[in-house]
């Protein structure tokens, strides 16, 4: 046991050579090995491991300079939240071994292996590694959720949500980028200004894709395709697509609109993080400190200039000050959530806590998501991830040794569709993306939709009284471009209370009824003839809190969007980036806190809309450009250190 637990902790890739040795064990030796050699040869193989951990503990590890228990007292740069954009500007801006930088992180290492497993890394949520945020109960969305609350799954953990996410790489469509500078004016923003940053990151490992111009092999965040695990089913929607006269296009590439494979976050079937890509390589810097377990409080304001941050560290306070400037990547809520505790918001809101007002700031005024709704439908074919299938003793040793199969998924998605539903819509872009799931999600612990069970008993499909034996999948409808948009607020001035998210998910008319078009869409596909090679059947009973309605009519199908819909976990806008007349603006085009000198923010908080897609991708490259945005402003010499490339690598994460 004790073995067990040290290489799980500690040695993660010893972790898995005792995994496929326990499996083998307990599967192949125990029928062909007489009883009274299995336990020499058991005690023989475990003296074997121990002694394999002791050389790699003796010669192997060694304290990384960069994780500090003391901080100095003053750094260049303080970054605030180890996250995507946090780990990604602390390893570009200590590049220059002039420059001195402090990443300060609420959570932890990631010591879990299982993390790393793209199908089960859904389990890490709801545990220490999740912040647990929920909105508040919604009035028009959610009505058959638990308090009719939705969930934000953010990483607390070194890397963010990158370690807790599903792992979808989509940029999203280049109009609503040149919207940002069209509209927004934000200047810098447009499609042909960021796609160099999308680039710059990316490591692609996609052969059809390798010679693409929207696409790179430079950079160390390696994009390989996702759906490869569940290729059949993946097949069949490919197909479904195509005879209701959809095209096929690299959803990345030159047009967004059409059926695309599923570009992941992935390589050699484990989980490419943040933290492996930017970060590790970088922990060697002596002029990089990284101190985790430091629950960010506040920021320090003299004379209107951020001087320092306040934090908690192992029931400690403490405070460190930043000689050029302060930057918050601490995320879409937790960002806004520190302004504001900060003395940066609305002032009568400010007041009703007794909090000092620094700057009279609209954060947490403009707050949107997407929204989805689920439809499930089961098959006859035995192409989905039912978790005895998926968690296996076939599957674990082909992951474990192979780096393939089930485990591989990263959340069973089998493709995504970006559909234009509104007919007398003058845009021409995408309102739509249904994005198939091959597997009920409600069957996976963590991977909950916030449904009481009650609710997940009536919408799943059985299978010989078993729902876990169920073959079927789950299509999730998100509404790319919501009209709707609500608030965050303070629920009181104690940094460890959990701010008000209302997202105000369907306030607007127009947003349910696209929602409801993407369910007649649904409906068409099932009717194609690809589904019907698989005897695809969607529900045939109504849901009981809308059977008052006509199954499948209009006024049934807004019925179940208002009740079985379900946070779209993509949230933005609470620190919004504008300029000129943008009254909802918080930060300029440069990142800047307006009002406050030597403060900036750099993460999805400052997107000024949504960009029909995850915010993963997006992140990645607000991150990359906001540290040459730094750089230039300080006059930052480009790298002395070399980053190291670590796309090819496997063992680099």
């Amino acid at each position: 046991m004790i073995v067990y637990i040290m290489c799980k902790q500690y040695v993660p890739e010893i972790y898995e050579i005792f995994e496929i040795y326990t499996i083998y064990v307990e599967q192949e030796i125990t029928i062909r090995v007489p009883m009274y050699r299995r336990s020499l040869l058991w005690w023989l193989g475990l003296g074997l491991l121990a002694a394999l951990i002791a050389f790699v503990y003796v010669t192997g590890l060694r304290p990384v300079p960069a994780l500090v228990d003391k901080v100095n007292a003053t750094y260049d740069f303080v970054i605030v939240g180890g996250g995507t954009a946090g780990s990604i500007l602390a390893s570009r801006l200590s590049e220059n071994p002039d420059v001195t930088v402090l990443l300060l992180e609420a959570g932890g290492l990631d010591r879990d292996p299982d993390i790393k497993i793209p199908l089960l890394s859904t389990l890490e949520r709801k545990t220490e590694y999740d912040w647990m945020y929920y909105t508040v109960p919604q009035q028009h969305a959610m009505q058959s959720a638990k308090e009719k609350r939705g969930r934000f799954i953010r990483g607390r953990i070194l890397g963010g949500t990158s370690m807790v996410n599903n792992m979808v790489y989509m940029r999203g469509s280049s109009k609503k980028y040149d919207d940002w500078e069209k509209i927004g004016g934000c200047k810098g923003w447009g499609y042909k200004d960021i796609i160099p940053y999308f680039l710059k990151s990316e490591h692609i490992d996609i052969q059809h894709l390798t010679t693409s111009a929207y696409h790179s092999k430079k950079g160390s965040l390696t994009i390989s395709d996702g759906s490869s695990a569940v290729k059949p089913l993946a097949d069949v929607f490919r197909r479904a697509t195509k005879q209701i006269g959809v095209k096929s296009n690299d959803c990345n590439g030159k047009d967004f609109t059409g059926h695309c494979d599923h570009q992941t976050t992935t390589r050699d079937g484990e989980r490419v993080s943040v933290t492996g890509t930017f970060l590790r390589p970088a922990m060697e810097r002596k002029n990089l400190h990284i101190g985790l377990q430091s629950h960010v409080t506040k920021v320090l304001i003299y004379n209107k200039k951020a001087v320092g941050v306040e934090f908690l560290r192992n029931g400690r306070k403490e405070k460190v000050g930043a000689n050029k400037e302060i930057i918050l990547t601490a995320g879409a809520i937790a960002s806004p959530h520190i302004l504001l505790l900060s003395g940066i918001g609305p002032a009568e809101h400010l007041n009703q806590f007794k909090i000092p007002v620094h700057e009279d700031l609209p954060v947490g005024e403009f707050l949107q998501d997407h929204i989805s709704v689920p439809v499930r439908a089961s098959i006859n074919e035995s192409y989905t991830l039912t978790p005895p299938r998926a968690t296996s003793v076939i599957s674990k040793i082909k992951y474990k040794a192979f780096g393939a199969g089930p485990l591989s998924s990263n959340g069973a998605i089998a493709g995504h569709a970006l559909l234009h539903s509104n007919k007398t819509s003058s845009s021409d872009d995408p309102d739509l993306a249904f994005t198939m799931f091959a597997t009920f999600p409600e069957l996976w612990n963590g991977f909950d939709l916030n449904y009481g069970k009650q609710v997940q008993k009536e919408l799943l499909p059985e299978r010989n009284g078993n729902r876990n034996n169920t073959e079927g999948f789950t299509m999730m409808i998100q509404l790319l471009y919501p009209k709707s948009s609500g608030t965050l607020r303070l629920k009181s001035s104690n940094p460890f209370d959990h701010p008000e998210v209302d997202p105000n998910y369907l306030a607007q008319e127009d947003d349910t009824q696209a929602l409801i078009r993407g369910l007649k869409l649904f409906y068409k596909m099932m009717k194609t003839q690809s589904f019907r090679d698989v005897q695809a059947r969607p529900p045939y009973t109504p849901f009981s809190q809308c059977s008052k309605f006509k199954m499948n009519s209009d006024r049934y199908f807004e019925c179940l969007i208002r009740h079985l819909s379900v946070s779209g976990n993509n949230p933005i806008g609470a620190c919004r980036m504008g300029e000129g007349s943008d009254v909802m603006s918080v930060v300029d085009s440069k990142l800047r806190v307006k009002g406050i000198d030597r403060l900036r923010v750099a993460d999805a908080s400052v997107m000024p809309s949504l960009v029909s897609s995850d915010n993963n991708a997006p992140v990645v490259m607000v991150a990359e450009k906001a540290a040459d945005i730094i750089k230039i402003a300080h006059k930052i010499q480009r790298n002395n250190y070399k980053q190291k490339k670590n796309g090819v690598k496997r063992k680099s994460r």
